[in-house]
């Protein structure tokens, strides 16, 4: 499992997970649900951003994109398709084809830690009530923290480019 940070964090709350799935996966966990991804077997596979989702959606949402086609980075978080009715707790499961994998994958390559600094608005953030963000939250810190989750987002979509696989969000 992809983990950067354990903290205060994850005492409680909505949680974002993203998971890389080839075909025989998608089909098994279509069948029998999400919570199969849960076992140390698929642990390389499994990617725990913690609570740096809603953040994250912030600051892209917020981006200046110079072109229609790396607006769909906007998508990141909320995904794409359902992949069954399964409720895990904030709604089912979302995937990325494998062609919106690579899609993401490119325009993810653009972002590097300055793109991302110079779209972290703080300020704005506090004043529009980003989850998990307290008015007291040292500026550096929580940039560290939703960068190592966006961090762990592009290699996740990396590596399921890579290996041609689907990718699954969701919030529990």
């Amino acid at each position: 499992m992809h983990e950067f940070f354990n903290d205060w964090r994850n005492i409680m709350g909505m949680i974002c997970y993203y998971f890389r799935a080839d075909e025989d996966m998608m089909k098994k966990i279509r069948e029998r649900g999400v919570h199969i991804i849960f076992s140390e077997k698929y642990e390389k596979n499994l990617l725990n951003i913690e609570k740096t989702w809603d953040a994250i959606q912030y600051v892209l949402r917020k981006t200046q994109f110079e072109t229609k086609e790396d607006e769909y980075v906007r998508h990141l978080i909320s995904g794409g398709e359902m992949v069954n009715e399964e409720d895990l707790g904030y709604g089912p499961a979302s995937f990325f084809t494998k062609e919106q994998t690579v899609r993401l994958n490119n325009i993810l390559n653009k972002w590097d830690k300055e793109m991302f600094r110079k779209n972290f608005h703080i300020k704005s953030m506090l004043e529009d009530r980003v989850y998990p963000l307290r008015n007291d939250e040292e500026e550096e810190e929580f940039f560290s923290y939703i960068w190592a989750g966006f961090s762990g987002i592009k290699q996740i979509f990396e590596e399921a480019a890579r290996e041609g696989e689907y990718v699954i969000t969701f919030i529990s």
